[in-house]
């Protein structure tokens, strides 16, 4: 299935995991709600009154109950906001805490209810991060991946807190992601180098698997939260489908449809949280599913 919604240029699309919607956000940071099966809008809204360098992140949380939206803005500011797939109903939303990290030596801890820095992790590194993600099984671990290429994982419920440090890559981690499952200890990251590596941190250093997945330049990395798949775009408008053991399962070109569009660079890709649904987002105001 394959379905293009013509907009603006999307930078994330996160899927909600029970409804067929799907949230865009641009370059001048404008939110919008689409049903994906219909091809309509559901709500679109502004997430910054004086927009500058546009949306870093987009993604949902509180998925099973009280789905909540948190937009991160390229300075540094961040929303989140309830009510937003219903039209003229947004709201920003103030409770919970918040990870965040950047061009930073630390990660931050943040009290969004107080709006006040409970806490700052060191990194240990000597650039700034390029990819976050946070453990799905145990809350207290998270990995960071870094501009230089490196891999940290840490764990705050220890006094160390770093548990695995180690140079992955040789150019620029794109994305990082744990591999989905009730094993915590194993990661996936990708490069703009094009090689996706697979970690275990029991073993520190020492990678499993390397796939070389694409030529040219690597733009995004998805994995799926259950199932054993991973996805990777290219800036040459291809989207490799491999699973956890390294094999290629498919690819999907973009040719030009009946309606004369052919999608651009892929920026951004996210897996529905239960599906075998891909959303792709594209530097030619395309967003795209795919089932896998």
């Amino acid at each position: 299935m394959l379905i293009i919604l013509n907009e603006l240029l999307y930078k994330q699309a996160p899927l909600q995991p029970f409804s067929p919607i799907v949230v865009a956000a641009d370059d001048s940071e404008r939110i919008r709600v689409w049903n994906y099966e219909e091809g309509t809008i559901l709500n679109s809204y502004s997430n910054h009154e004086f927009p500058d360098k546009g949306i870093s992140k987009l993604c949902l949380i509180n998925e099973l109950d009280n789905i909540l939206l948190l937009a991160a803005s390229s300075d540094g500011s961040i929303r989140i906001w309830k009510d937003y797939s219903i039209r003229s109903k947004q709201k920003r939303q103030q409770s919970g805490y918040l990870f965040a990290s950047g061009e930073l030596s630390f990660t931050m801890v943040w009290d969004l209810d107080k709006e006040q820095l409970v806490n700052s992790i060191p990194l240990g590194a000597e650039c700034s991060v390029s990819a976050l993600c946070a453990s799905q099984i145990h809350c207290g671990q998270f990995a960071a991946g870094f501009v230089d290429g490196s891999v940290r994982i840490f764990d705050i419920r220890t006094p160390e807190m770093l548990i695995c440090a180690t140079q992955l890559h040789t150019q620029s981690v794109v994305e990082i992601g744990f591999q989905p499952g009730l094993d915590p200890a194993k990661i996936v990251s990708a490069s703009q180098a094009c090689d996706i590596q697979f970690l275990d941190v029991r073993r520190h250093k020492d990678t499993y698997l390397t796939i070389d997945a694409h030529r040219g330049l690597l733009t995004s990395l998805a994995v799926h939260r259950h199932a054993p798949l991973i996805a990777s775009g290219s800036a040459r408008q291809l989207i490799k489908v491999f699973n956890m053991e390294g094999e290629q399962l498919g690819t999907i070109r973009y040719s030009p449809t009946f309606m004369a569009q052919k999608i651009g660079s892929l920026n951004c890709l996210t897996f529905h949280p239960y599906q075998l649904l891909l959303a792709a987002g594209a530097a030619d105001r395309c967003l795209c599913f795919n089932l896998c």
